[in-house]
């Protein structure tokens, strides 16, 4: 090219070049955004895991089917949680309180929801209707309503709430199996009044049994029951419990009064046997008393007994004469005595008048 021709302005680049930059630049744009929803996404998946659990629940999270943790550590408590959002964990809410209860279905003569509102029996006459009203029969083959309810503590909620599909179900089916079982152990009369205590035992001891074997993962703390003859029947056993408390106060009335009589007699006796003791003691030291001075004045005898006699006369005549108002002294040797004895003078007259002689 010579200096002469005319210098061209360069063009820019080519019109390709300028395409690829400007979708290289929309690309990365689009890549800025992407990854600012992907994060965004992400942090509103992880979000998403947090759950809260109300007081009267609580939890098992299940990781892939499985829950995580062993026995009560598998449980949360109310409050805030986290898991990893469906379909990695998923969450079980379990209704939970520290004691649970199941009632008995059997046994009563009422409907469960009839017994549970108050509902007062109504007496059904001589014959009971299967269909409606349930019943147990007692050792003695009589008819006896029997209803009780378990409280138990869940101990175990994997069993409980996975191995079952309804826990309660099998509860209430053991409630029922041992309130019917113990009832057929025991005459009616125990059941009603007499042991009533030790037909609850036996019901508690018999649904523990059941409740083992099956492994329920639960924990009986204590059953309630409840009794009742046919209710036809229930006036006449009033009755019955009137005269047998009757009977038993008037028992215990004559067992007091046989207490007391006791006692009293006991106490007669004692305070006798300690007077005679005494007595006894008394006498016993007094004819030892004078059984030592009889020893002495024995001994004074036996040296010279004229002097002993004079001694002993002397004494006694001085006792006699302290208390003596006249004294006489017969001389020794006398075998007769005469007194001269008259009457009273009389005292004088002072109305008579004297007459000389």
């Amino acid at each position: 090219m010579s200096a002469h021709e005319p210098h061209l302005p360069s063009s820019g680049p080519p019109a390709e070049d300028a395409g690829s930059q400007a979708l290289s630049e929309a690309l990365k744009s689009s890549f800025f955004i992407v990854k600012i929803i992907m994060v965004i996404l992400l942090l509103l998946f992880l979000g998403s895991g947090f759950f809260k659990v109300e007081p009267q629940f609580k939890a098992i999270v299940l990781r892939l089917g499985k829950p995580v943790g062993i026995g009560e550590k598998a449980l949360l408590g109310p409050g805030l949680h986290w898991a990893f959002p469906p379909p990695i964990d998923q969450i079980e809410y379990i209704p939970f309180t520290s004691l649970q209860s199941a009632d008995s279905s059997v046994g009563w003569y009422q409907s469960a929801e009839d017994r549970a509102h108050g509902v007062p029996g109504v007496p059904t006459g001589d014959r009971l209707n299967p269909a409606s009203i349930t019943y147990g029969l007692s050792a003695d083959s009589n008819i006896v309503h029997v209803a009780a309810t378990a409280q138990y503590r869940i101990t175990d909620p994997i069993s409980f709430h996975f191995d079952f599909t309804a826990a309660k179900t099998f509860i209430t089916n053991d409630l029922n199996n041992a309130l019917l079982y113990a009832a057929s152990q025991m005459p009616i009369d125990d059941i009603l009044t007499k042991k009533r205590g030790v037909f609850q035992e036996m019901v508690q001891e018999h649904i523990k049994e059941l409740i083992d074997e099956q492994h329920l993962g639960v924990t009986i703390e204590h059953v309630n029951i409840d009794a009742s003859p046919p209710l036809v029947l229930e006036p006449k056993f009033n009755e019955f419990d009137q005269a047998v408390l009757k009977r038993e106060q008037v028992l215990n009335l004559a067992l007091s009064y046989s207490n007391s009589v006791y006692q009293g007699s006991q106490g007669e006796a004692t305070a006798r046997v300690l007077a005679a003791d005494a007595a006894r003691k008394r006498t016993v030291e007094l004819l030892a008393a004078q059984a030592d001075i009889f020893q002495k004045l024995r001994g004074q005898y036996e040296q010279n007994p004229e002097l002993f006699e004079r001694i002993r006369q002397m004494r006694m005549l001085d006792t006699v004469y302290t208390n003596a108002l006249d004294k006489m002294t017969l001389p020794p040797n006398t075998h007769e005595i005469r007194l001269q004895l008259s009457r009273e003078p009389q005292a004088p007259n002072t109305n008579s008048y004297i007459v000389n002689p």
